[in-house]
């Protein structure tokens, strides 16, 4: 099975390669007024559907960004209660810090996995939750109210919605 992969992968080179060269003798044979049959029987394959895209760039900073990210608006630090932003005590159970691509919570921390929907002041992902020694998967979903100063972050599984203020 490892040496039919192998053959494939090396056929699939040979092709590509034969591709780039086809190319290059097309735009010789076409500069020269010449046409070809033999250029015109090689069949290219399309591109690999398992091949990442490129990662998306930041003009001013140049540095790669997040393919999926949870967006600005959302981020920052929101508290179920007014304490829950001001307690230095670390009695804030209700306090959620959400970032470009995580949520903390008081005891556990949701990592996006992927984003199922973006749009204006609606925003849903899938999460990768880890906290007191568990892990689990759920999808959340964060709406933006009152002028983006409140946060009703919903859940399923079982159903729940969670209301907080911006900090």
């Amino acid at each position: 099975m490892k040496q039919s992969k192998a053959l494939l992968v090396t056929a699939a080179v040979a092709l590509a390669i034969a591709g780039c060269r086809q190319a290059d003798d097309s735009s010789n044979a076409a500069a020269n007024g010449a046409n070809s049959s033999e250029n015109a029987s090689i069949e290219t394959l399309p591109p690999s559907e398992d091949a990442a895209p490129p990662a998306a760039t930041n003009d001013t900073a140049n540095e790669a960004v997040p393919a999926a990210a949870i967006p600005a608006a959302f981020q920052g630090r929101w508290g179920m209660v007014p304490g829950d932003c001001t307690s230095t005590r670390g009695d804030n159970k209700g306090l959620i810090t959400v970032d470009s691509d995580s949520i903390k919570f008081y005891e556990s921390r949701a990592t996006l996995a992927k984003v199922t929907m973006n749009a204006p002041e609606n925003f849903t992902g899938d999460f990768n939750f880890s906290g007191e020694g568990q892990t689990w998967t759920k999808s959340q979903n964060l709406k933006l109210t009152g002028s983006s100063n409140t946060l009703i972050r919903s859940e399923t599984g079982p159903a729940a919605s969670y209301t907080y203020k911006r900090c």
